[in-house]
């Protein structure tokens, strides 16, 4: 009996090292120096395009190397662009069984494990292997590929577009003609698969069976609800998932886009009040709202989180103003009992309150509302280019430099490294002695661009021991700025200025599409868990250190208090040298 345990305890340990050996092929390289000067060559080459030159550099570099996945990758890609799909598919499938990749800026690539499964199911559609070219828009759905919706046209799918089996994965019924009911209990079905396909954690708010119960209860409904009334009963479903990357484009829709009032309002620290208006209601910009319908302002605010999936607090006061503007909302959360008409009671300046009765007009959505620049009046510096992704500006009587980055994403006429690059130039020609960062107007964007950005601000700080690096943040620094956020306060001494943040530093993120089938109505779906700070931590948001907002008063004058602490300190720092 001894015998055969020594004997099955060799045979694990073989197995065990054959299983890790198998894992690490070709650990060394003859010439290593040249090896990687060779991978360097390579993926230049891809990154110009110049896919055939590429092709015999990897095939190469795969050889003498299969512990690199990128190289994989990029074979299976250059295979692709030049018309090798059976042998391109061999490659990336080798990319996958490394754990695939995290490159980017990679022409007609990306990085994640589900795009290559994708890019697999294309070069098998272009093959002709239709079962295939099937299975692997499966695999790649099944891993939470975020692009769904616009793949149903693609060319590379043209042989299977009308299959059975394709239309099934988009919700598409066989049947010809279905009725009304019939046609919103397959969108209704549809988003709840979508949910269950593309969702992090979809049970993290709710259980599964509340999420069953809230499917079967409206689908019972339909036929005694408005195409409208659905469509707010859906946001009310996408807003139980409770993390703030779930919402719906009311105005999406083939059937039910929503119409909304010609204001819109902003929370400030004093109230609510119309920040903005359509063509003939500028008059009311800059009235207070005190109730919408019978509801008071504050308690509206609140009533507005069963649509609103949010990851803390501030996010109602970010969105919640944009819900109160859609007039089936209101009727659909109980505020209004119309959607056709809304009366707000607005009080002016002087105290004087009146009701005021507003109309829905058509809109289209393009993206979650910024505040407002002011009307008729010289722009404060935080208002005065918010149109544009990043910039930055010298502020020579406090020794400073002012950055303003509204978005993550890439200038066509300047790449966010090449800004950040001739910002730190800027740095060092000037001798700046302060670095004021400003986030409040931040969304978020691609966060994979994020880190030249990163690098200025922990650069500033090495170069400039006695100088500072301020923060402006507030409730609409949210994702990819929150991860910029996270980092800036793991790796610098950063003073942080403004209110809390919009997310947290943990938080379910990214975004995948949904479309549904009958309706047409788009949404997205929570897909990932950042976990940018420590596994330990569970804020609700970052914190400022010096905690400043916004009142009506400071925004209509157009003052920034908190740049004004900002400034005040820096005087106060520099006098006291």
């Amino acid at each position: 009996m001894k015998a055969v345990k020594n004997t099955i305890t060799i045979l694990l340990v073989f197995l065990g090292i054959s299983y890790v050996l198998s894992q690490t092929k070709n650990v060394e390289v003859e010439n290593a120096i040249e090896y990687f000067k060779h991978r360097n060559e390579a993926l230049s080459l891809v990154k110009a395009k110049k896919w055939q030159g590429a092709i015999p550099i990897l095939e190469s570099l795969t050889l003498d190397y299969k512990n690199d996945a990128d190289l994989f990758y990029l074979l299976g890609l250059a295979y692709y662009e030049t018309g090798q799909f059976k042998t391109a598919i061999i490659e990336l499938k080798k990319a996958l069984e490394s754990g695939g990749t995290i490159l980017t800026d990679i022409p007609t690539g990306s990085a994640p494990s589900n795009d290559i499964m994708i890019k697999i199911a294309k070069a098998y559609a272009k093959e002709g292997d239709n079962e295939n070219a099937l299975l692997w828009l499966q695999k790649g759905f099944a891993n939470r590929y975020d692009e769904k919706p616009f793949l149903k046209g693609d060319p590379a799918f043209k042989a299977i577009n009308e299959r059975q089996e394709f239309q099934q994965l988009y919700g598409y019924q066989s049947q010809i003609s279905l009725s009304r009911e019939a046609s919103w209990v397959s969108d209704i079905d549809y988003l709840k698969e979508r949910i269950q396909e593309l969702h992090y954690n979809p049970y993290q708010s709710m259980s599964k069976t509340d999420l069953d119960h809230k499917i079967l209860s409206l689908k019972s409904e339909i036929n005694s609800l408005t195409d409208e009334e659905i469509v707010v009963e859906l946001m009310k479903i996408i807003g139980s998932l409770g993390n703030g990357h779930n919402l719906i484009i009311p105005t999406s829709p083939n059937k039910g886009a929503l119409k909304k009032l010609p204001v819109q309002f902003y929370q400030f620290s004093d109230g609510l009040f119309i920040v903005s208006a359509d063509t003939g209601f500028e008059k009311w910009i800059g009235y207070e709202v005190e109730f919408i319908e019978n509801t008071t302002a504050e308690e509206a605010l609140q009533k507005t989180n069963v649509v609103n999936a949010r990851d803390n607090d501030m996010q109602t006061l970010w969105l919640a103003p944009y819900y109160l503007a859609l007039p089936d909302v209101l009727k659909g959360i109980g505020i209004a009992e119309s959607s056709n008409e809304v009366t707000l009671t607005l009080k002016d300046s002087n105290e004087k309150s009146q009701k005021v009765i507003m109309h829905p007009v058509p809109w289209n959505f393009s993206d979650f509302p910024r505040i407002p620049k002011l009307k008729d009046k010289e722009q404060p510096l935080f208002l005065s280019k918010t149109e544009d992704p990043y910039w930055f500006t010298l502020i020579p009587e406090s020794n400073s430099v002012y950055v303003q980055f509204n978005i993550v994403t890439q200038k066509e006429t300047q790449s966010l490294e090449a800004f950040n690059i001739e910002l730190r130039r800027q740095i060092s020609k000037s001798k700046v002695q302060y670095l004021i960062l400003d986030l409040r107007h931040n969304h978020g964007g691609n966060g994979s661009i994020l880190p030249p950005m990163l690098k200025t601000v922990i650069n500033f700080e090495l170069k400039h021991p006695e100088g500072k690096v301020f923060v402006l943040m507030g409730r609409e620094t949210f994702s990819a700025a929150q991860n910029l956020l996270t980092d800036i306060t793991k790796y610098t001494n950063a003073i942080l200025v403004g209110e809390p943040s919009g997310s947290k530093p943990n938080h379910i993120g990214e975004a995948g599409w949904f479309k549904l089938p009958y309706s047409g109505l788009m949404g997205l779906i929570s897909t990932q868990f950042h976990q940018t700070s420590k596994a330990e931590d569970h804020r609700k948001w970052i914190p400022p250190h010096i905690p400043v907002s916004m009142s009506s008063t400071d925004y209509f004058n157009g003052k920034d208090k908190a740049l004004d602490v900002i400034l005040e300190v820096i005087k106060t720092t520099e006098s006291k040298e």
